[in-house]
């Protein structure tokens, strides 16, 4: 279950919230399974969980409709904005997911890909965490996050209270980047 530092939280996006950064000063790194990209249809995990192993499971996964307007809008913000997401071992995911930023984010360039592998803590990849967000929606990448001085944001399908930031749709992130003073 998961269980958030409610304090640490508070503490990260209030110390966040003072630094008055403006777009050009903020990284946001976007995950792409279940934040960018529909991974499991329908929530059939067990589904997916078999397929991703299979050559065009990560070519083919459907775009969320609003990421490639959202990314762009970011872009033109000023925001630096860089992809990074897990990968499985296997001869065809890394390949697959640059293919498909590259066909769905076309605004993103290869310097701005970071593919790890599974079970690696993300936040190892980020370059200022100060000034950093991850969109994010496992909890122990946005825990982790935290545990460093980041800020995270939930990507969430169920809604559910939690003591973070939280968007339902990625076009909700331009509130959430209001309420952390980053957008005036």
């Amino acid at each position: 279950m998961e269980k958030y530092n409610e304090k640490l939280v508070q503490t990260n996006i209030e110390r966040f919230k003072s630094m008055n950064y403006k777009p050009k000063d903020v990284t946001i790194y976007f995950d792409m399974d279940n934040v960018l990209c529909l991974f499991s249809v329908f929530g059939n995990e067990n589904t997916a969980l078999r397929k991703m192993y299979h050559k065009g499971f990560y070519k083919e996964l459907v775009c969320f409709p609003e990421a490639p307007a959202v990314i762009e809008n970011l872009q033109r913000m000023g925001f630096k904005i860089k992809i990074l997401s897990a990968c499985i071992d296997t001869p065809y995911c890394r390949k697959e997911k640059e293919l498909w930023i590259h066909y769905h984010l076309p605004t993103i360039n290869d310097e701005d890909i970071i593919l790890v592998n599974v079970g690696e803590n993300k936040s190892n990849y980020i370059e200022n965490i100060e000034s950093s967000i991850l969109v994010e929606d496992f909890y122990q990448n946005i825990q982790n996050f935290y545990a460093v001085g980041g800020v995270g944001i939930k990507k969430t399908y169920s809604g559910k209270a939690r003591p973070i930031p939280q968007v339902e749709s990625l076009v909700d992130i331009f509130s959430t980047l209001y309420e952390l003073n980053c957008i005036r």
